[in-house]
């Protein structure tokens, strides 16, 4: 039997931990959160997450991220949580244009800035880990939880917890943590049917990071969540959205219902072929981050062919696409074909006058197209987060 939480609860958790930004003091923040679970945990200061985060220069804040939770009454006697907060600081970190990597304790990669703060609460997360462990408190599961930046700590912890207990993962608007063998590896982890990531069709955080970034879990478990129109939306980042919508749709059985659309090769070809007019909304983002992945693939060779060169090192991520794609240009008629369909495609969504000298296409010009793609996407992440973060 499925010890897994509820959509309604995990969610409502995630949100709860946000008292420590909206109450005027931490003890306010305590003192609320106590009376709302009625002895269910007790949240004090020696089960405060603190952390120092890892982001851009400038951004070294030290302040309560999240608790550590022991379930002292049903309905979550012999349960552990692990809940960590979001920032209105992660814009300024995803936007960061060398988005750095550093190893996972699994060896995997992931995002520097998301990594370096969780490596600031280990000491904490370790006294907890032992403390989960001892048979006297009757602990057998743990459950991480987290939304926005909250959500990669969540999914840092999830794959760090060592422990014989059962895990679970839960994760809304989160962001993507890692590359593709970090969250193959933490899928199979944990098991897809335990992860639970849950974003709306039209919140833009998990936009944010390209490809090879890729989210958690690597397959299955995703929870598609509908939400108007297709333009970016700052009101749907927010906890109180995805409770809403938890709601109004149910348990996550039922809300495992919605799919979002699944970009073939074919349709892929025929996107970037079309002559139809495109403006930057969350449906268009989707399709260029496929078309990008599509086109580098063909490039490359094979889907995984030197990933590592595209990782690592003083070069920007942006920069070693740029440079990819711009030997793309010079291939093959059968590659260069699509690449400059592609960077055409790109220009047009930015509102850009299409360049078709092949000679025009150096590094630098594409680079500078993708800066400006990356731009644009930021700065609805950015209204999101500073508008509705929690």
């Amino acid at each position: 039997m499925s010890n897994a939480q509820s959509a309604i609860v995990a969610a409502t958790i995630a949100d709860d931990v946000y008292a420590l930004t909206k109450q005027l003091t931490k003890e306010d923040a305590l003192r609320l959160l106590n009376r709302l679970y009625k002895g269910s945990f007790s949240f004090a200061d020696d089960n405060l997450l603190t952390a120092k985060t890892g982001g851009p220069p400038g951004f070294k804040i030290s302040t309560g991220f999240g608790f550590v939770l022991l379930g002292k009454k049903a309905p979550y006697k012999g349960h552990a949580f692990i809940v960590f907060r979001g920032t209105q600081l992660l814009a300024d970190w995803l936007t960061n244009g060398h988005i750095a990597t550093s190893r996972s304790e699994s060896g995997h990669l992931v995002h520097g800035g998301f990594h370096n703060t969780f490596n600031t609460m280990k000491p904490r997360l370790k006294d907890f880990v032992n403390v989960i462990n001892q048979p006297r408190h009757g602990i057998h599961t743990v459950h991480c939880v987290g939304h926005s930046l909250g959500g990669a700590l969540a999914t840092l912890c999830a794959n760090w917890v060592s422990t014989s207990k059962s895990t679970y993962l839960y994760t809304f608007g989160s962001p993507r943590t890692g590359l593709a063998s970090f969250a193959e590896n933490i899928t199979q982890k944990l098991n897809s049917e335990n992860i639970f990531r849950a974003y709306h069709k039209t919140d833009p955080v998990p936009k944010l990071l390209p490809w090879p970034y890729t989210h958690v879990p690597f397959s299955g478990g995703d929870y598609y969540l509908p939400s108007p129109g297709s333009n970016f939306s700052a009101t749907y980042h927010g906890m109180d959205m995805y409770i809403a919508t938890i709601k109004r749709e149910g348990n996550w059985p039922q809300l495992k219902g919605f799919v979002e659309e699944k970009k073939t090769d074919f349709g892929i070809a025929r996107w970037l072929e079309s002559k139809e007019t495109n403006s930057l909304t969350v449906t268009v983002v989707g399709w260029l981050e496929q078309a990008l992945v599509w086109v580098l693939k063909k490039c490359l060779g094979a889907a995984h062919t030197a990933l590592a060169g595209l990782v690592g090192g003083s070069i920007t991520l942006i920069d070693k696409l740029a440079y990819i794609l711009a030997k793309g240009v010079n291939l093959a008629e059968n590659i260069s074909y699509w690449v400059l369909l592609f960077i055409k495609k790109l220009m047009q969504v930015l509102g850009m006058p299409f360049v078709s000298d092949k000679l025009e296409m150096s590094q630098n010009f594409i680079r500078s197209v993708m800066v400006r793609l990356q731009r644009e996407v930021t700065i609805a992440s950015q209204q999101a987060l500073m508008q509705k973060i929690g």
